[in-house]
């Protein structure tokens, strides 16, 4: 059972959201639910109680946000070197659901879900979709690779709860993709940006053969993880008419459903009574206003199983807390500006210059340096060449050395890398962020 809204769309029974809140009113329920998280962790936790009760505090000394900033940030190295349960507020019995994640220089990180967090993040991510004008008649198609982008049976699972019709489609080629398209009529497409372009350039090249328009049903495209260039946004309106919208979430948290754009795409909503953000100095860790870029703190309010605190994301937005023209007052934020640990995306797959440093260097003794060369189009990684610059070593042929990084690569990266060996004068020195060089490749 369900509640109709005033705009005749149906939201879940339990449903909470504080959209429609004042400000005052959101507030307190976000410093009600912050008591109760802090009491769970604390209580719950061994990680949280040690780090309070080095501070000397527990949880009902945590009245303000001054009291509230001061305690220490939570980063994905904590995550995992607390793997594979240290993290979990509950016993094990209790969690129906582990997200596999990676930290930031490789380590795995296991999330725990419970029966109540599965329902809440599905009924976050349904009202996401019914914000977009989905409903019980569209048809979702599903073009996620499911083991890169766990996030993507939330999609499934929230267009199911909407009565809507789903067609998961992961393994299908571009072309077999716009079949399905035309055969069953899809209205919406849920798949990365990089898909979507891929897409997009498949039906460039039926239009070439001789079709002579795109002949889809689609009225809007869900895209993420990550960020939708706006040339990319422009595209898609161009060719097909219809608009792009992004969603927002973190992979040791909800993925996604934690923000999303709305008609307006004026920023992501937050859903500001299951998660409290903040925007801190990268390096000072101190807050920044709105509208400043900084670092995305966040602090699950809702969770039972795994409560983060102080959550460092690595992603660089800023906040802005204004009226936005769709009538919401949450505070919405920005794409993802940057990410502080330097991980790119290439084809909608997480590459980390850390992580590749530390593979090549397990891989060969003898490895001098590298370089990472991404080519871009439309603002999206597309490809990943890794030059390097091999000396001598006893483990082999130069030739051998490199099919054995490549190989390795290929199967941590989940991604095909060229890789190059070339001597150390001719590795680019130019527009280095952290080993990592981006060109732009012809845009078509």
């Amino acid at each position: 059972m369900g509640t109709v809204t005033s705009s005749g769309q149906r939201t879940m029974t339990g449903t909470v959201t504080g959209e429609r809140m004042n400000r005052e009113n959101l507030r307190q329920r976000q410093l009600e639910r912050l008591q109760m998280t802090l009491n769970r962790a604390y209580l719950q936790v061994d990680f949280y109680r040690t780090r309070l009760d080095v501070l000397g505090l527990v949880p009902e000394d945590v009245k303000t946000e001054d009291d509230f900033r001061n305690l220490p940030f939570t980063t994905s190295e904590d995550l995992a070197a607390h793997y594979p349960y240290g993290l979990f507020a509950v016993p094990l019995k209790d969690v129906v659901r582990l997200k596999i994640a990676v930290s930031r220089d490789g380590r795995p990180i296991v999330v725990g879900f419970t029966k109540r967090d599965v329902s809440l993040w599905q009924s976050l991510m349904v009202h996401l979709f019914q914000r977009l004008g989905i409903h019980d008649r569209d048809i979702v198609q599903v073009a996620f690779n499911y083991s890169l982008f766990p996030g993507a049976f939330t999609f499934n699972q929230a267009a199911e709860a909407l009565g809507a019709t789903v067609a998961p489609s992961a393994t299908v080629s571009a072309r077999l993709q716009l079949q399905i398209m035309r055969d069953f009529r899809s209205t919406v497409l849920a798949a990365t940006p990089s898909f979507a372009l891929h897409l997009l350039d498949t039906l460039d090249e039926e239009t070439e053969r001789g079709r002579e328009r795109h002949d889809l049903s689609l009225k809007l495209m869900v895209l993420g993880p990550d960020p939708i260039p706006e040339a990319l946004r422009e595209r898609i309106r161009t060719r097909l008419g219809i608009p792009a919208f992004g969603l927002y979430g973190v992979s040791e948290m909800v993925e996604p459903g934690l923000a999303g754009e709305c008609s307006a795409l004026r920023g992501f909503h937050l859903a500001e009574d299951h998660f409290l953000a903040e925007v801190v100095h990268p390096v000072t860790g101190q807050p920044v206003g709105p509208g400043s870029e900084g670092e995305l703190v966040i602090t699950t309010l809702s969770a039972e199983a795994y409560p983060l605190i102080r959550y460092r994301t690595g992603d660089v937005v800023a906040l802005d807390v204004s009226p936005c023209p769709c009538g919401l007052d949450t505070v919405r934020i920005s794409p993802v500006l940057r990410r502080t640990d330097h991980r790119l995306s290439v084809r909608g797959v997480p590459v980390s210059p850390q992580r590749v440093e530390r593979i090549l260097r397990e891989t060969d003794s003898g490895l001098q340096d590298f370089r990472l060369l991404v080519g871009t189009r439309f603002g999206l990684g597309d490809s990943l060449d890794v030059w390097i610059s091999l000396g001598p070593s006893t483990e082999g042929s130069k030739s051998s050395r490199v099919e054995r990084i490549r190989s390795r690569l290929r199967r941590e990266l989940g991604l095909g890398v060229r890789v190059v060996d070339v001597p150390p004068e001719r590795l680019p020195q130019e527009g280095l962020t952290y080993k990592t060089v981006f060109h732009q490749k012809k845009e078509f």
